[in-house]
């Protein structure tokens, strides 16, 4: 007759660390859903952007939100020293290939290439809607010096 199964004292070592760690990584994942649980509430900013984030609406009626502008750096993937200015502000640098910064009526524009020896083409990726001037798809040539693309102008209707 055979006696029974017997576990080996490294074996049922063994099954006790293996439940010690499931019951750990499920811990983990619970902590985590409940620490991290609420991230629909979180604002958006603009990618490599310095500004900070901002809550989208400026005002309890909803009527009116923030107007960006998007540039892309054409011939580069990035040039981290070459910046965006909103009045004479440092408001985005080329870590990325794009720069979207926040504008307002009459804020004036500028892109500083100072750093740079070789000549940077960047491109008006995007507009909001209200944004007239300056238009999406506008080309931009620096040399070695800070180019001004002039004030921002919105339309009249901003829905």
């Amino acid at each position: 007759m055979k006696a029974p199964f017997r576990s080996s004292p490294g074996q049922t070592l063994e099954k006790g660390l293996i439940g010690l760690i499931v019951v750990i990584a499920a811990g983990v994942v619970l902590a985590q859903l409940i620490i991290y649980g609420d991230f629909t509430e979180q604002a958006a900013a603009p990618v490599a952007s310095l500004e900070a984030p901002r809550s989208v609406l400026r005002d309890t009626t909803g009527l009116s939100q923030d107007s960006v502008i998007t540039f892309q750096l054409k011939n580069f993937s990035s040039l981290p020293l070459a910046r965006v200015l909103v009045n004479g502000e440092v408001r985005g640098e080329f870590r990325d290939r794009y720069v979207t910064v926040y504008v307002r009526e009459g804020d004036i524009l500028e892109v500083d290439g100072t750093r740079y020896r070789r000549p940077l083409e960047i491109e008006i990726f995007n507009v909001s809607d209200e944004v007239v001037t300056p238009a999406a798809d506008t080309k931009i040539r620096v040399e070695g010096s800070i180019y001004s693309l002039g004030r921002v102008h919105l339309s009249e209707r901003r829905d």
